[in-house]
């Protein structure tokens, strides 16, 4: 982290949100809508999240990670217990826990600005730089909207189309005059109708059988093969992105950004 002229647009938002912790949309009582009521009371989801918040605040980040930890596998699944978690780890200085706990909460919280930023920074400082790291601006606009794009808003945009496509097709019909408007209308409803059922079809196909992971050791080893006497290919840090390809028993045939491939032992990363 830079001083000066450095800390300006996302950096200074990664900065103000790493020193806040908790979200200002996320008021102490939110955590009571997230969790069961039936829950609630001491030793629950919500307390325990109030507990981690106090801790962060408190500057006891490698023990807020842990509450907060506690919170996931009570089941939550929250964007911003994940986006918390990821603040915790990356200060306590753990980068890959917190660059997976940002990924996370993206998939959760899709185009999130301040998820955005946290994550750009802090692939910004680890030790394995990728190409993706650093897109372009066409590149990097695509991909926001695609994250933008998420299946809620598909389906939706969807259906929107789809009634547009029958509302146009019946007033073409039935309307005896600006036949080539309705014709117009049902044409583009119809090719936004297509292209939606197109991408919420690859996203969903994406989701179920691509899986990615964040490799969490703080150096990897990739070989040849599926064990150690196999020949080294590579050798990354914690924080690096991974497509798996396969699995054998303990370990994973994996795929760098870069496109080089190589097997990784399991507890050397965490799928996303």
């Amino acid at each position: 982290m830079r001083n000066g002229r450095a800390r300006t647009g996302w950096v200074r938002r990664v900065l103000r949100v790493l020193d806040s912790g908790v979200p200002a949309a996320l008021p102490a009582v939110l955590p009571f809508l997230l969790f069961p009521v039936a829950a609630c009371g001491a030793g629950t989801g919500a307390s325990i999240y109030n507990e981690a918040n106090a801790l962060y605040g408190r500057g006891e980040f490698r023990e807020a990670a842990d509450r907060y930890e506690e919170v996931v596998s009570r089941g939550v699944r929250n964007g911003y217990v994940f986006f918390n978690l990821g603040n915790a780890y990356f200060k306590a200085g753990e980068t890959g826990q917190a660059i997976l706990a940002y990924e996370r909460a993206l998939r959760l919280m899709p185009g999130d600005e301040d998820v955005l930023a946290n994550l750009r920074f802090v692939n910004a400082v680890k030790v394995d730089r990728s190409p993706d790291d650093t897109p372009n601006l066409v590149t990097r606009t695509l991909a926001s909207g695609y994250r933008l794009l998420s299946a809620d808003v598909l389906a939706v945009s969807g259906s929107v189309c789809l009634f547009l496509a029958a509302a146009a097709g019946v007033f073409r019909l039935l309307a005896r005059s600006r036949r080539a408007l309705w014709i117009g209308l049902l044409v583009l409803a119809g090719m936004g109708l297509c292209g939606s059922g197109a991408l919420l079809t690859y996203r969903i196909y994406s989701e179920n059988t691509v899986s990615e992971a964040i490799v969490i050791a703080h150096e990897a080893r990739g070989r040849s093969g599926p064990g150690d006497d196999y020949l080294l290919v590579f050798t990354i840090h914690e924080g690096t992105k991974v497509t798996i390809e396969r699995v054998d028993e303990r370990w994973y045939l994996v795929r760098l950004p870069n496109g080089i491939g190589g097997w990784l032992p399991g507890n050397s990363l965490e799928i996303i």
